[in-house]
């Protein structure tokens, strides 16, 4: 998976849960549809920058998180290439927003499936820190 998509999946995931209300009917289906699309491309999730931005409740949320994690990947050490991303962190990314995605409520789906952990240990790769789990 692409790091930008890394960032963006995660950053979704974490605007999601913090919804009150489920989505709409229209952009649920919508994230149907991407949950499909990323069963056979993990980086197809061109389409969740639309749906944060035509359903007002998440584009801020979303836009908060994407800064966040766009802030930290300036932390990294300047002068050396990044090292890629680990493989189980964004593998396990993907098929929790696969999980979530698919299910017919992804704001519930999100507050059970998605693993603090797991962001938080994206978070860190993102920015370069290797961690214990």
């Amino acid at each position: 998976m692409k790091p930008n998509n890394v960032i963006a999946l995660a950053a979704f995931l974490t605007a999601l849960q913090q919804l009150d209300n489920s989505l709409p009917e229209n952009i649920q289906r919508q994230l149907n549809e991407i949950g499909k699309s990323l069963t056979k491309d993990p980086d197809d999730i061109d389409d969740l920058d639309i749906i944060a931005e035509i359903y007002a409740p998440l584009e801020p949320l979303y836009q908060k998180e994407l800064a966040n994690l766009y802030s930290g990947v300036g932390e990294r050490s300047k002068g050396l290439e990044p090292d890629p991303l680990p493989t189980n962190p964004t593998n396990e990314l993907t098929n929790t927003a696969i999980n979530t995605f698919n299910s017919p409520d992804s704001v519930s789906a999100a507050k059970k499936n998605v693993n603090p952990n797991l962001l938080k240990r994206i978070r860190n790769f993102i920015i370069g820190k290797q961690t214990n789990g």
